[in-house]
C-alpha cells in the first residue's frame, strides 16, 4: 500500500496526531524558529572557550 488514509494531513502542526506523535517542522522556512522561547537561552551568560 502506497498511501495510508489515516495519516493524511499528519503534516498539518494541529492534528491530533502530528502532535501526540511530538513531530516538528523540518522545511527550510523554519530552521531558525525558536523551539520554545519563553525557555531560550539568556544572552548574558556567555560562552565557554575551550
Amino acid at each position: 500500500m502506497l498511501f495510508d488514509d489515516s495519516l493524511d494531513g499528519i503534516e498539518d502542526p494541529a492534528s491530533d496526531l502530528y502532535q501526540s506523535m511530538g513531530l516538528v517542522n523540518l522545511a527550510p522556512q523554519d530552521w531558525f524558529v525558536p523551539f520554545d522561547s519563553e525557555q531560550a537561552r539568556d544572552p548574558a551568560r556567555g560562552f565557554r572557550h575551550p
